[in-house]
């Protein structure tokens, strides 16, 4: 059997390389819009980092779109399930990679934000540190240090669990799809797999929409960030536990598809 770390390593190296072209257009679009704005001379201090932020909002949504294509051609492809190795590894190591797809991907935004702040290095840190005085100065100064910890660790984490919860649900309504539409025949498969999947995302986005209204209750305390004390942030880790447990029992469903129920198709 093909040990895990390897198999991770291995389904890493496409999901980085979408990565690498997805920063390449990212970077080159930003460099595009600061030439243009300084052609037109109407670039300020801020405007670098303001540009290179904005477009790193874009990047996310398009990486995330392509990893999860990325993460079903895993599940369905011959030359990945035909690994030595176990369907529950397989999916597991996939949405590994994908993870450490994404903190590549934030590592890369980091590193152009830093960048392009250094255009203008002395407004924008002159910037962060008003403002972070201001948070401090309307905060419980005696558990700011923690409040800050907590929010950062807390928010990754959040972070982290949604990305699970949504490959999961995508994975899950994928292989619902084929698994379902393989016993109609040929003549009939596509209208049925669009009514099987307009059927099941209608049923997840309830679902969903469900977890999150949950999460949203969980948080709504929020509202006055370092107002409270360092304990009601611990609710944040409350609302990423419901979503990793809700992304669990689905990733135990598409297991269980994969063990049983999905072909490959190529």
């Amino acid at each position: 059997m093909t040990s895990f770390s390897s198999i991770t390593k291995a389904l890493s190296r496409p999901k980085l390389s979408i990565i690498n072209r997805i920063v390449i257009v990212d970077a080159l679009a930003i460099i595009i819009t600061i030439l243009f704005q300084v052609y037109k001379g109407t670039l300020s201090g801020m405007d670098p980092v303001a540009i290179t932020l904005t477009y790193s909002i874009f990047a996310y949504l398009v990486a995330f779109v392509l990893l999860a294509r990325n993460v079903e051609h895993t599940y369905t492809s011959s030359s990945y399930r035909l690994i030595p190795a176990s369907d529950t590894k397989l999916y597991s190591a996939s949405l590994l990679s994908a993870l450490v797809a994404m903190v590549y991907m934030g590592l890369a935004q980091v590193g152009l934000a830093l960048i392009t702040s250094a255009l203008d290095f002395p407004e924008i840190a002159g910037a962060a540190r008003q403002m972070f005085s201001d948070i401090y100065q309307s905060s419980d100064k005696t558990s700011f240090g923690l409040n800050i910890f907590v929010i950062i660790t807390g928010s990754i984490l959040l972070l982290i669990a949604l990305a699970l919860f949504c490959w999961a649900t995508i994975s899950l309504i994928h292989l619902i799809g084929n698994a379902l539409t393989n016993f109609l025949p040929d003549s009939r498969q596509k209208f049925f797999r669009f009514v099987l999947y307009v059927v099941v995302i209608v049923v997840f986005l309830y679902v969903f929409t469900y977890v999150v209204g949950m999460v949203n209750g969980i948080l709504h305390n929020f509202k006055g960030v370092l107002d409270y004390s360092s304990n009601a942030y611990l609710q944040i880790y409350f609302g990423s536990i419901y979503l990793f447990a809700f992304a669990l029992v689905e990733s135990m469903g598409n297991v269980y598809l994969l063990k049983n129920w999905v072909e490959t198709e190529n």
